[in-house]
């Protein structure tokens, strides 16, 4: 018995460590917790300071930077429309010339070759359709022919 007593003994014993090493892990953990929290509170204070200077550098960049930025592109964009106004003035000049000198061109062309142009084309096109008509009349006669032909071969005698 003496012998249970002393399991007893060693397991209430390491029981006892136990709840002791529980209770320094505890400790330790709260520490920790607390050490953390302060550290995240310390973080999220300097986070809040860098965002209020980064806002406050964005709103003089703004109001200051974006302005200036603002007034020279538009600036550059009223030069550059003034230019192409200017090119757009002298295209509209050239392509001006260039559609009266062609429309004189295709006057002239109607008035002298378009007129033999469409005497050719008609003479042409009515002499095919006249060899349409010839071919059309030996495509009936050469179908009938060979329908004839083929009656002949295999008609039963």
């Amino acid at each position: 018995m003496s012998e249970d007593n002393k399991n007893l003994e060693d397991k209430a014993e390491e029981l006892n460590n136990t709840t002791k090493n529980t209770e320094q892990a505890k400790e330790k953990i709260d520490q920790f917790t607390e050490k953390a929290e302060t550290k995240f509170e310390d973080i999220k204070a300097d986070a809040k300071d860098t965002f209020e200077k980064a806002k406050a550098k964005a709103k003089e960049f703004v109001e200051e930077d974006a302005k200036e930025l603002y007034d020279e592109a538009k600036e550059k964009a009223s030069k550059i429309a003034d230019e192409a106004e200017e090119k757009l003035d002298e295209l509209k000049e050239d392509a001006k010339a260039a559609y009266e000198k062609a429309k004189a061109k295709t006057t002239e062309f109607i008035n002298e070759d378009a007129k033999e142009f469409v005497d050719e084309t008609k003479e042409k096109v009515s002499k095919f359709a006249d060899e349409a008509e010839d071919a059309k009349e030996v495509i009936e006669e050469t179908t009938k022919k060979t329908k004839s032909f083929f009656q002949r071969l295999f008609s039963k005698k």
